[in-house]
C-alpha cells in the first residue's frame, strides 16, 4: 500500500514553512519545479521530504505507525484542499 495522494498540488504550492524546502521557491511559498500545468517536474528527482511513503522510512519509522502517518498526512492534505476550497473529489481517503 502507499500513500493515495490526489495530485491537487496543493503540498508543492504551500513550501514556505518547510525548511528542508529553503531552496525550492523564491519567497512565494511556491516550489520552483512545480507547474501549475503539468504537476511536478521533478517528480522522479523530488527531495525526500516530498516522498511521503520514503519520507516514513526515513524520519518517521521509529515514531509512529505507518496509518498513523497516512492519516496525519491525510489530515493536513484535507485541511489545505479545504482552506483552498477545493473540489471534495481530491480529498484523500485512507481505507
Amino acid at each position: 500500500m502507499s500513500f493515495p495522494c490526489s495530485k491537487c498540488g496543493l503540498c508543492c504550492q504551500n513550501i514556505s514553512q518547510i525548511r528542508a524546502l529553503d531552496n525550492y521557491h523564491n519567497g512565494n511559498g511556491v516550489c520552483k519545479y512545480y507547474s501549475f500545468d503539468k504537476g511536478c517536474e521533478i517528480y522522479e528527482q523530488r527531495p525526500l521530504v516530498c516522498r511521503i511513503d520514503e519520507g516514513y522510512q526515513a524520519f518517521f519509522l521509529s515514531v509512529i505507525s505507518l496509518d498513523e502517518y497516512y492519516q496525519k498526512n491525510a489530515e493536513i492534505c484535507n485541511q489545505l484542499q479545504e482552506q483552498y476550497r477545493y473540489d471534495k473529489k481530491y480529498r484523500v481517503v485512507i481505507k
